[in-house]
């Protein structure tokens, strides 16, 4: 049986997979076995929450909320991971998420199907504006919304305006899509406030730039020279990849600031949402295409690149 794309003459591009070690596997096998060489360099580490018992804490109290928002499948095992013994989801409660994987995450976790609300399957893209459309009949004035997101390792994240239950209140930049004001998790949250209802932000794990090693940078370096396809599913990963190209001690990264955009001119980046693209082409990838985020599009977009 042959597999897709196995028509194609000459050698396949490398792909590069950014995403963080722990998710990476399924998306390394896929790609082998279409034939793909696969070069696994994490660009994003997952941490557990900094506070654990703010998040035992927010499960004592889900009750108190309309809605539980989870940003992504990380901030699900992040929440789940406090879980008190035999603690279960309220039929009061809904769960939104911006995406089929998270909500897969949750049903896996426990949550009845029927209580959670993600974009429609045939949404363009999945993320925050997705969701809303969903989601925002459900919020008027009185709604409370926790929303379970990560926060950057060791940072200090501003309070949040909000009242309710005294659990951890921040904010940081989304994993998956950028947190800045008008766009992503921010932008989903100010709809929330904007319709009356209040909003309380929870911490339920931590994100940080990988720690490369000789051999990271070598791979590096050996995935730029080859024009690889780099694979983004967030734009904090394409930040990681600047950071650290750019201030390497190794000879195969030379420490130029000048230098650095042009360390991709002969990369290629697929992105899994516009704003990751945007980041991507400032970097100075070469080539910048987007996906669909699930593991059968990114094949296929891969497939007809590569």
């Amino acid at each position: 049986m042959s597999t897709p794309g196995s028509g194609r003459s000459g050698p396949r591009r490398p792909v590069v997979i950014t995403r963080p070690a722990a998710q990476a596997g399924p998306w390394q096998q896929a790609l082998q076995e279409a034939g793909y060489p696969v070069v696994p360099l994490p660009l994003l580490t997952i941490y557990p929450a900094p506070d654990p018992r703010a998040v035992h804490q927010a499960w004592t109290q889900l009750t108190a909320f309309d809605a539980l928002m989870f940003v992504s499948a990380n901030a699900i095992e992040g929440f789940f991971a406090c879980r008190p013994a035999l603690a279960g989801w309220p039929d009061t409660t809904r769960a939104w998420v911006p995406g089929p994987a998270s909500s897969q995450a949750l049903v896996a976790a426990g949550v009845p199907q029927g209580l959670i609300d993600a974009p429609s399957a045939q949404a363009a893209q999945f993320d925050s504006e997705s969701l809303w459309q969903q989601v925002g009949g459900q919020v008027a004035p009185g709604f409370r919304l926790l929303l379970v997101r990560g926060g950057a390792e060791g940072g200090g994240l501003p309070q949040a305006h909000a009242s309710g239950p005294e659990v951890q209140h921040a904010k940081d930049a989304a994993d998956g899509v950028d947190a800045q004001r008008g766009a992503g998790r921010d932008w989903l949250a100010d709809q929330v406030l904007a319709a009356g209802a209040s909003v309380v932000w929870l911490q339920a794990y931590a994100r940080g730039a990988p720690r490369w090693t000789a051999a990271d940078y070598t791979a590096a370096a050996r995935a730029r020279d080859s024009g690889a396809l780099w694979l983004f599913s967030s734009s904090e990963c394409v930040a990681h990849l600047d950071a650290l190209t750019r201030s390497a001690d190794h000879p195969d990264w030379p420490r130029s600031g000048a230098m650095s955009h042009a360390f991709w001119a002969g990369s290629v980046a697929l992105a899994t949402h516009p704003r990751i693209a945007q980041a991507a082409r400032a970097l100075g990838f070469a080539a910048v295409h987007l996906s669909r985020p699930g593991l059968a599009d990114v094949r296929a977009s891969i497939e007809s690149i590569a």
